[in-house]
């Protein structure tokens, strides 16, 4: 159980590399959709607004029109136009307590203005920036201020809690008192205090399915006590990092009826690639493993943008081959391939496979063994999972229970920033919105990579599933 997070971590980073090798083959009309796009968003602008334009947005997240399959995709991603009249921008006004003359104020004073923005989000990430930066202006009070927080986070932990105290805690962000400007933002950045009679723990049971008997259970078996907690936020790293994170049992409910249906999995299967991965927990927490999935990650960064695979040379072809076996071998696997139409199937190979352009009726199988020649799980990859919305409505349903899961990532304690930055704002919490039709990179061929994901898709959902049975 202590080293499943880090399983996690390891099948995390097998989904990274794979995803790059979906297909967005854009739409046979998509020049002509996207000119009357562009007419649409100069209609509500109230200026022309160009491809260049469009390019430029997108810019800002490192991604292009040329990775969206259809303009559907790439309106989700851009999301609201600002209106001519400027009469939808209300939440910005009322998120940063700006009104339309100090909105442009802002920006004239940072060498912009609003014509320069043609959509909501983007305009929403500028002014949180902007609104976020300024001079440290640290409060004349602060001293005095920090001596009485002192003395009431004392009273409500039930010892006394010193300045070293709170300097250890930060110190686990990287953050020292320091660099705070007022004592309610270091308040409000420790979060909850542990009340001495320890009757706010709830949280744990609600996200961890840990009692207050079995939450100080777990600290005493790994040597730790509770009073050598002061905040919930840095109790909870401990407990993240000795059970893995807590997870809602609602995503298990969720994933398995995922699997049935569109790849075609059983619970039993489930249940096998469960067994062949928990046997696995010392191998995938060895260092020398990690080490060999980073070097994959390298290996895989390597190659540049392309849209088919005939855009490869054979070495990279090859190479890319190889790091999937790699990837197979690493998590002790073996895969075989057929395609399978009208009750007969036909073997292919990996590299066949990754030059196939349709399914032509067919559909794939991929059948997967532990290296010890034991059966673990078939799935199935259809030609309307690839080529119809099949495959983005099954991501939509995917997204909305990682959602769940995210929200609990979301609460391991990493760096909290005091000013957090443009490029982890607005644009990251609303591209997970983009589900049906999602944008996905260029690519090779759908069906090795969407065979891939798909793999990726099942152990991750192995573990998942463990996970939240066992909690």
């Amino acid at each position: 159980m202590k080293k499943l997070w880090t399983i996690l971590v390891s099948f995390t980073l097998l989904i990274s590399l794979f995803p790059q090798l979906a297909s967005a083959a854009p739409s046979k009309n998509f020049e002509q959709e996207l000119t009357k796009y562009l007419k649409e968003v100069s209609l509500v602008r109230g200026f022309e607004v160009t491809k260049d334009d469009i390019e430029t947005s997108l810019s800002y997240y490192d991604e292009s029109i040329n990775n969206f399959e259809s303009i559907d995709d790439l309106k989700d991603a851009l999301g609201e136009v600002i209106k001519a009249d400027l009469s939808n921008l209300d939440a910005i006004y009322e998120d940063y307590n700006l009104t339309n003359e100090s909105l442009i104020q802002l920006l004239h004073e940072n060498g912009e203005e609003l014509d320069d923005y043609i959509f909501i989000w983007d305009l929403d990430e500028a002014v949180y920036f902007y609104a976020e930066e300024g001079d440290f202006e640290r409060d004349p009070n602060f001293d005095k201020e920090f001596v009485n927080y002192l003395a009431k986070v004392s009273k409500e932990r039930g010892f006394e809690v010193t300045k070293e105290n709170i300097e250890a805690s930060l110190e686990l962000y990287d953050f020292s008192t320091e660099e705070f400007e007022s004592v309610d933002e270091l308040s409000e950045f420790l979060g909850d205090v542990i009340k001495a009679d320890l009757s706010n723990l709830d949280y744990f049971n609600e996200n961890y399915g840990l009692d207050k008997q079995a939450l100080l259970q777990l600290l005493e078996e790994n040597g730790e006590d509770i009073n050598d907690y002061i905040y919930i936020d840095n109790l909870e790293e401990t407990v993240w990092n000795h059970t893995g994170g807590g997870i809602d049992g609602e995503v298990a409910e969720d994933l398995l009826p995922i699997f049935e249906k569109e790849l075609g999995l059983t619970e039993e299967e489930l249940q096998r690639l469960e067994d062949h991965l928990m046997s696995l927990e010392d191998h995938l927490s060895n260092p020398e493993t990690v080490k060999r999935l980073e070097e994959l990650g390298n290996r895989m960064m390597a190659f540049g943008e392309f849209d088919v695979a005939t855009e490869l040379t054979a070495k990279q072809i090859a190479e890319m081959a190889s790091i999937y076996e790699e990837l197979l071998s690493i998590f002790k696997l073996n895969v075989s391939y057929s395609l399978v139409k009208s009750g007969s199937e036909s073997p292919v190979s990996l590299l066949d496979l990754m030059k196939l352009e349709e399914l032509k009726g067919a559909n794939l199988k991929i059948s997967i063994y532990s290296t010890d020649g034991k059966f673990l799980a078939d799935l199935l990859i259809t030609g309307d999972m690839v080529d119809s919305d099949t495959l983005t409505n099954a991501g939509g349903q995917i997204k909305e229970s990682a959602k769940e899961v995210q929200k609990t990532i979301e609460k391991a304690p990493v760096a909290k920033p005091v000013k957090q930055k443009i490029s982890t704002h607005t644009k990251s919490e609303h591209q997970t919105q983009t589900v049906k039709g999602a944008k996905l990179p260029n690519t090779a061929s759908d069906y090795i990579p969407n065979a891939l994901l798909g793999l990726c898709i099942v152990l991750f959902g192995s573990l998942m599933y463990r996970k939240i049975r066992k909690a």
